[in-house]
C-alpha cells in the first residue's frame, strides 16, 4: 500500500483519505481536541472532507509538512499525527491528536516516535518544534520523552493564554 508513510509494531502511519471523515469529524469535534488545538468547526461530514482536502491534500500536493492518519494495524483509525508549517515557526511543528478512548496506551509516542524516525532519516529538517498549552500536562511529558526541549513560551494570538514552545533538533 503506497500510502504508508511508515509503520511501527502496533500502528501503521498512512496517506489521509475522504474515506477518513467519520474519523476527523469526530475527533476534532471531541472536547479535548477543541480545549487543547482549537475549534476547528468541523460540524459536518462534509465539513470534514473539506478539511481532509485542505488540511491534508494540500499539503501532500506541496510536498510540504503532511499530517497523517494513524491506524491500527486492522486498519482501525485512531487519530492523527504528522508535521505542520505554522506561520509563526521557522520550522515544522509535530502535531498530534487521539480519539479518547485510544489515550493513554502509549500510541501517541509510538506513533510520533515513528515518525520522527521517518523524518530524521529523510534529512529534511535540522529541527522541529512542537506547541501546546502549559496545562496539557500529558502532551509536555510525551515531548520530552521525545527529546523536545522546552524554549519559551508565548502568545500564538494578543491576549491569548501563553503557548509553551519546544525544540528538537535532528541532527543528534
Amino acid at each position: 500500500m503506497s500510502d504508508i508513510v511508515t509503520r511501527t509494531e502496533r500502528l501503521i502511519i498512512r496517506r489521509a483519505q475522504i474515506a477518513d471523515a467519520e474519523l476527523i469529524f469526530e475527533l476534532l469535534n471531541q472536547r479535548s481536541f477543541i480545549d487543547n488545538v482549537a475549534d476547528k468547526e468541523i460540524r459536518t461530514l462534509s465539513d470534514a472532507q473539506k478539511y481532509i482536502e485542505s488540511a491534508f491534500f494540500t499539503p501532500y500536493d506541496l510536498a510540504a509538512p503532511s499530517p497523517y492518519i494513524v491506524a491500527l494495524n486492522d486498519g482501525t483509525a485512531i487519530g492523527i499525527c504528522g508535521l505542520y508549517q505554522r506561520p509563526y515557526l521557522e520550522f515544522p511543528d509535530l502535531g498530534y491528536a487521539f480519539l479518547d478512548r485510544y489515550c493513554g496506551k502509549g500510541y501517541a509516542f509510538e506513533a510520533a516516535a515513528a515518525l520522527l524516525s521517518f523524518v530524521h532519516k529523510c534529512g529534511k529538517y535540522k529541527a522541529l518544534g512542537a506547541i501546546t498549552t502549559p496545562e496539557n500536562t500529558a502532551s509536555n511529558k510525551l515531548l520530552a520523552k521525545l527529546n523536545f526541549v522546552l524554549v519559551g513560551r508565548f502568545e500564538l494570538v494578543p491576549g491569548m493564554a501563553q503557548t509553551n514552545l519546544y525544540v528538537n533538533l535532528l541532527e543528534r
